[in-house]
């Protein structure tokens, strides 16, 4: 789903995604270039990321974020 659908739309904007860890039910996820620290970064988590995950993972999943090279994660509002 990342490498398939994510990545792409993400990069035609400028930005990225990386998995950085999925274990049960907690998904956690890295948006990088231009979506690093954006102020639009919100939009694309609840606009086009968590979409995707619960249609792929199941609404049940939790999506943290991090931000790239950094250990402070933020939850998402899902």
């Amino acid at each position: 789903m990342i490498d398939e659908i994510l990545r792409p739309l993400l990069e035609a904007d400028g930005g990225g995604i990386e998995l950085v860890s999925f274990d049960g039910d907690e998904l956690v996820l890295s948006l990088t270039g231009a979506f690093r620290g954006d102020p639009g970064a919100p939009y694309v988590q609840q606009r086009i990321v968590r979409p995707a995950v619960r249609k792929a993972l199941g609404r049940d999943v939790k999506i943290k974020y991090v931000v790239a090279r950094d250990e402070r994660v933020s939850p998402s509002r899902s």
